[in-house]
């Protein structure tokens, strides 16, 4: 084709695959709630686990809004990825030659594979080890002694002796049910076991309010807004779905001739270090997420090298197999 017959095709494949993007972007933004139900339940699951109220906070008006449409459209791009991609093969294939264009088939399909699994490890694996990390590290900071010194007694009024309860009052005793009462009463009070809330029944319907775990508020709470969650999570993801990339970058550096697959042997220590430093840059400022990406991008590593030096053992033989 010419020149102009080349962009005319261009034209017309980006023209398809932003039609389909919108169409599917149409179709996630019905079910935004659900995608960020996905997203948030690791969260949920990991609080409730530490005894927290499995929640996020709005810190603005907009957060939670804005947060559906984000989320919507990456969800609508993420569907309609099939239908850009057959889009961008279309265009790309016509100037390959017939075995650039098995192996650049055979390679789109892998890297979609390899990318799914990582975002698949970073979700059911990483994702919770890593919160659970966090939210262990910010229950360190207890609250401790907080009386005042004999100099603060002279600037603050100390209330916590005065207040205390005089009498022999009988303690009040609330039962602790795993599930509520079917048919409560007005005014009836009981503690549910199983969400770690007080309740209260009202003529209007139950009340109820989060139960911690200690006699005392962790000095840092582990409750995140809703943004900086998703923009973590989104984060993550990248980084995983890239690093799971590695075979695919191993065997395409043994395809082009950039480097055989003994060199890379010969250089896995170098290898080793790039991972940890990749590692380290792609993910937060803690070990357990460096090591939850490091390690397996090293496996893939290793298996990268196997697949890359089997295909060259292959274009090897092939001279000697046609002759």
């Amino acid at each position: 084709m010419s020149f102009g017959e080349h962009l005319e095709e261009l034209r017309s494949c980006l023209i398809a695959a932003l039609i389909g993007v919108g169409l599917a972007t149409v179709l996630t933004l019905t079910c935004g709630r659900s995608v960020l139900a996905i997203i948030f339940r690791p969260l949920w699951v990991v609080q409730r686990a530490n005894g927290l109220q499995p929640n996020l906070q709005t810190l603005g008006p907009t957060d939670a809004f804005a947060a559906y449409l984000k989320i919507a459209i990456l969800a609508g791009l993420i569907v309609a990825m099939p239908w850009v991609l057959y889009q961008l093969w279309r265009f790309v294939a016509a100037g390959l030659y017939p075995k650039e264009r098995y192996f650049a088939k055979r390679l789109a399909v892998a890297s979609s594979a390899l990318f799914a699994l990582g975002v698949l490890f970073l979700y059911y694996i990483a994702l919770p080890l890593v919160l659970q990390f966090f939210i262990t590290f910010n229950r360190t900071f207890d609250v401790t002694n907080l009386s005042p010194t004999a100099f603060q007694r002279l600037l603050l009024t100390d209330k916590t002796e005065s207040d205390s309860a005089e009498g022999d009052a009988s303690p009040m005793r609330v039962p602790v049910r795993r599930e509520d009462p079917t048919d409560p009463k007005v005014g009836e009070l009981w503690v549910n076991s199983a969400s770690g809330r007080l309740v209260v029944q009202r003529p209007d319907g139950p009340w109820s309010i989060p139960f911690e775990p200690g006699a005392l508020s962790p000095g840092v709470e582990s409750q995140f807004a809703v943004p900086s969650y998703i923009s973590f999570v989104l984060m993550l993801s990248l980084a995983f779905g890239i690093a799971f990339e590695t075979p695919i970058v191993v065997c395409f550096l043994s395809w082009s001739g950039i480097i055989d697959t003994a060199a890379m042997r010969r250089a896995r220590r170098h290898i080793i270090l790039g991972i940890v430093i990749i590692a380290a840059v792609m993910t937060p400022p803690d070990v357990v997420s460096q090591l939850l990406l490091a390690f397996p991008m090293y496996f893939l590593f290793e298996i990268g090298l196997h697949a890359a030096r089997l295909m060259e053992r292959r274009r090897a033989q092939a001279p000697a197999t046609a002759d």
